[in-house]
Parts: C-alpha cells; structure tokens; sequence
C-alpha cells in the first residue's frame, strides 16, 4: 500500500473500507455444512498455506471451503480449534497470526451461536468481529483535549502507531455493556461497520468489522499511563492535532474510521464542508450480507 504525505477524508476510509464484491475471485467462501449463506471469506493463499484436516471439504471450481460433520456448537468449536492450532508458529506469525488464548463468536443471520474460534483465526476466516472503541477527552482552559495512545513498540500489527483511548474486540460472551464498565460519564454514540481486504498484521485476508462506539469525559486531574504492556504513553492532543496525525497516517488504520465518525458527529465534518460526505457516511455503515458471487465469465458476473 503507498503512502501519501496527506490523505482526504474519503482516502482515510477508502484505506480501510473495500467492497469486496468485485475481489471475490481472490476468496474462498467459508461454509459450515448445514447452513446455505457463508461465514466468511478466506483468501485464497490462505488456502494453500493451512494443512486442511478430514474436517473439511475444498471444492476448488466453486471456491468453497466446508466445515463438515459438526452438528453441534461443541463439535463445531472443537473442529475449528483442531484446524487452527497445528498451524501456528510458537511466538511468530503464521497464517493464524499468534495464538490469543481468547475466543470470538460466529453467529448466522438469525443470531444463533454457531462456534467460537481463538482470535488468531478471525481474520483468516474473515468473519464478523465486534469491537469497542472509546474515544476519552478533558475539558481544559485551553480547550478540548483527547487521550490518544501510542501503541507499544512490542505489538504485532501496527506497533508505535497512535490508537483510540480504549479499544478491543468483544469475546466470546461478552456485551459491549461489559467491556466499557457503565459510567455516568460514558456516552454510547452508535455503531459502525466497514470491510477490509488485509489482515489485522498486513497480509491479504478479510476483515468484516463492527465498531461499538463511545465517549467518556474525564476529570482534569486524572492522567491516563499504560497498565497492560499495550501502549507506550497517552498524551493529550487537540482535535486539530489528531487530524493532523490521521492525514499523515499516524493512527492505526481503522481509528481513522472512528475518528471520522466521530468528526461526523459533531459537526466537523458534514455536506457542506466535504463533496463526499454521502459516499463517506455510507461506507462508515457498511451492512455485512455475506454473498455468493456467481461469475459468467471472464467480464463480470450474473
């Protein structure tokens, strides 16, 4: 991907968000035998790097990758389980990325619970992931200021970029509710969704993401320090000066998308100011109908 000394608004999210209708050659469908719509979508040289066990079917001329023989929620996990792990590198990247010792949801459309899978599989087998995003500030004499983190030095995807306040993915069992702890001062402000055609570390895969979004005022006396090895430092910024960073792509890749949402929402952003605001607004909402793309021939597809 090439970098730019500045980037637009629409090329902020235009970096994150990706139709992946058009890409879909690049893709296998991840099934699970038993239900007719797909869970994700595997990139092809993903395919050929996993050493497929008897759990599963690859059906080469339509791009399906089946889960078969799982009729419960148990047997589904377990299979998923069994696939994934011989297939990590002990402390280095792999096709799984490193192993999370954290599993995430897989939900069909009708919100049943199908399996969970460790967080080093979600975004190989691009399936939805939900996550919680909190954007914390500090009313000043000279204004509003923004927590805003460096990620640790240490981190695998994305290290030494700046980060949203608080952030992560929602486990296994988990509500937004519980992983931003109820405040007085925290503010749910509504969701967003994009897909991304790469991996959390880079690599080609998919990402369908939610993000549960939130605010949270925080006394001037609390200064916020790094606790779990996660980030380096929190500084407080300007809004000037975060925009200015996320133009010259010094945040992580999708806090630009919740950032602009948050832009959005208060106004700073809007019809009037940005000739895209339509085609922004919309792929900060971008609906996860997982498809089926049948192609005719080499042009274009039915």
């Amino acid at each position: 991907m090439s970098l730019k000394s500045s980037y637009s608004n629409l090329d902020l999210v235009a970096r994150v968000d990706s139709s992946l209708q058009m890409r879909m050659k690049n893709y296998y469908y991840f099934m699970i035998d038993g239900f007719p719509k797909p869970f994700g979508y595997v990139h092809t040289s993903t395919i050929s790097r996993v050493s497929w066990d008897e759990h599963w079917a690859i059906d080469a001329e339509h791009r399906f990758l089946t889960l078969n023989g799982g009729d419960t929620f148990a047997e589904r996990t377990w299979r998923m389980e069994e696939t994934s792990r011989p297939n990590l590198k002990v402390n280095s990247s792999s096709v799984f990325g490193r192993w999370c010792d954290e599993l995430f949801p897989l939900y069909d459309d009708d919100g049943q619970h199908i399996l969970d899978m460790d967080g080093a599989g979600v975004d190989a087998f691009g399936i939805v992931n939900y996550t919680c995003h909190l954007i914390a500030y500090v009313k000043t004499s000279e204004g509003t200021k923004y927590w805003v983190p460096r990620r640790a030095k240490t981190k695998l995807s994305h290290p030494n970029m700046l980060d949203n306040t608080v952030g992560g993915s929602l486990a296994s069992g988990e509500k937004p509710v519980d992983y931003i702890y109820t405040r007085a001062n925290i503010t749910a402000c509504g969701a967003l969704s994009y897909s991304m055609t790469q991996t959390d570390d880079g690599r080609p895969g998919c990402q369908h993401q939610v993000q549960y979004l939130y605010e949270m005022e925080m006394l001037t006396g609390i200064v916020l320090t790094p606790n779990d090895g996660e980030a380096q430092d929190f500084q407080l910024n300007t809004l000037e000066n975060v925009v200015c960073a996320s133009r010259k792509s010094e945040f992580k890749l999708n806090c630009a998308m919740t950032w602009m949402a948050f832009l959005i929402r208060h106004g700073h952003v809007n019809a009037e100011n940005e000739s895209n605001f339509m085609e922004i607004s919309a792929r900060l909402h971008r609906r996860h109908d997982l498809f089926i793309v049948k192609w005719t021939d080499k042009r274009g597809m039915d």
